[in-house]
Order: structure tokens, then C-alpha cells, then sequence
């Protein structure tokens, strides 16, 4: 069921997932917020006007980055936050400000990106800092072929709960939260894609996006997706 029609993440970890992350962190106006994968600005536009934090957005998909620098003027909290299309998470530099709160957004972890991510996160987070990330997983054994052709090889890039745990474990990180988005964090998500079914620019005006898109989002509740998969959200905190 749809309960936000005005839903405008880009995976199915909402507003409640970023604000929870911030209330861990007591995020508040001397914060620095960093997120990975912002998409249009939705999470990021959150931390400011909520908490008065300061932002670092990034996302490198095709013309996410100008849509969420006309987000953020549109929601007056451009002079907090800043938008980039390319950030390297990996180059750590010694002169950088390391962040309060770093949140990865649902899609920004790769099979590429997520060993770089867990690899770097304590490096980039300041003493006691937290981080939140969300990614898709399966939840049953046995997954069905048609579903895995949508979603991915089970044991490629769709994962599980215990691989997480464990990276969280290896990267020296406190566990603190984790848990599954609720259905109508996917229903909110998939009404939101197929919105942007009907763009013509930008990164969801690409017929590839689009196909790809399309296909999911009919195969996700044709084939009842939901007694196999997941979205796996979770808070961490630096030791």
C-alpha cells in the first residue's frame, strides 16, 4: 500500500530510514552529514531542514546531482548542503574534515563500492561518528530463477543478512540497528519510479533506465517478490 504519495527517495529506505539515523547520531547544526548516493536530494534535504546539518551530496548517475541542487534551492537549504557528482570515498586525505554521519542511499552499494565503502567508512568518520546504509537482500534459500533475473544471482550482487553482519564485524563497527523496510517502503518506491516513468531527460529519461525499470517494477509484484526479498537497513557506530 502507498502511504506517502509524495515519496521521492530512490530505493525503498525512506525519510523514517534517514531520520533515524539522524536522531542515533544527534545530528543537530554543528554536524557534517555525508551522502552517498543522494539520488534527487531527498535524503540530504532532510538532514538540513530537520536538523540545520550540513551536507555533502553525491551521486554520479547522469543528471541526479542537477536535480538535487534544484531540490535543494527549491526547499530553501542550498546554503547547507553541497552537491557533487563525483566523490572519492576511497582517497582519504588527512587535511578532510571526517563526518558525524555518513549515509550510503539504496543503490550505492556495489559488488565495486561496497568493499571500498567498509574498507574506508571508519577513516571517514569522526570519533564515535555513525553510519546507515541500506541494500537489497534475499530472505529465503531457495530463489526462484525468473527472480533472480531481475535481481541478480543470489550469490553475486543480491546478498544476505549474516554477509552484512559480518561486514560490519570485519570494519570494527558497533552494530546498533538493523532491520527490514517495511512493504510500503516498496510500494512508496515503486509509485515514485513509475512517476519517473515519464521522463524525458535525465537519468530516468534513459530508455535502458526505463526498460529496466518497467520490467521490475511489473515482475516485483507479479512473481510476489516480497516472500524473497528484502531491504535490509542498518546504523552503525565507529568505536
Amino acid at each position: 500500500m502507498v502511504t506517502d504519495a509524495l515519496y521521492n527517495f530512490t530505493s525503498p529506505a525512506g525519510r523514517e530510514c534517514t531520520v533515524a539515523a539522524a536522531r542515533f547520531a544527534a545530528v543537530n547544526p554543528s554536524s557534517t552529514a555525508l551522502v552517498l548516493g543522494c539520488g534527487s536530494g531527498a535524503g540530504a534535504v532532510v538532514l538540513a531542514k530537520e536538523f540545520r546539518s550540513k551536507a555533502l551530496a553525491v551521486d554520479s548517475r547522469d543528471g541526479l546531482a542537477r536535480e538535487a541542487v534544484k531540490y535543494c534551492e527549491k526547499e530553501g537549504v542550498s546554503h547547507l548542503v553541497t552537491v557533487a557528482d563525483s566523490y572519492s570515498f576511497e582517497k582519504i586525505s588527512k587535511s578532510d574534515e571526517p563526518f558525524d554521519l555518513i549515509i550510503a542511499e539504496g543503490g550505492y552499494l556495489t559488488s565495486v563500492s561496497r568493499t571500498l565503502f567498509f574498507e574506508n567508512l571508519s577513516k571517514r568518520l569522526a570519533l564515535r561518528g555513525w553510519a546507515a546504509f541500506s541494500d537489497k537482500i534475499y530472505t529465503s534459500l531457495q530463489i526462484p530463477s525468473t527472480i533472480q533475473k531481475i535481481f541478480g544471482k543470489k550469490d553475486e550482487e543480491i546478498l544476505n543478512e549474516e554477509f552484512y553482519r559480518d561486514l560490519i564485524k570485519e570494519a570494527g563497527l558497533d552494530l546498533q540497528y538493523i532491520g527490514l523496510v517495511p512493504a510500503s517502503g516498496w510500494d512508496n518506491y515503486y509509485a515514485h519510479m513509475a512517476r519517473r516513468l515519464t521522463d524525458m531527460n535525465g537519468y530516468y529519461g534513459d530508455q535502458t533506465v526505463k526498460k529496466a525499470l518497467h520490467k521490475e517494477i511489473n515482475q516485483f509484484y507479479k512473481l510476489d517478490c516480497l516472500r524473497h526479498l528484502g531491504y535490509l537497513f542498518c546504523i552503525v557506530r565507529k568505536n
